[in-house]
């Protein structure tokens, strides 16, 4: 389906902001909360992605 990360990058972005020029706050909202979920701070966006990673593959295969 998808060759590369930057793919799915791209066209996440894409849908993203039609959401968000929608007008409906709920996706607004859920843009904020991950911009200010992946900020730096005592972790760095890196391993929040990584710790992610391991929940999705942990559910995936154990849920």
């Amino acid at each position: 389906m998808f060759n590369d990360t930057d793919e799915i990058r791209k066209l996440r972005q894409k849908y993203n902001l039609q959401m968000q020029q929608s007008g409906i706050k709920t996706f607004q909202d859920m843009s904020r909360i991950e911009t200010d979920a992946l900020e730096g701070g005592v972790l760095s966006q890196k391993y929040k992605e990584l710790i992610a990673l391991g929940i999705s593959i942990s559910n995936a295969c154990y849920g």
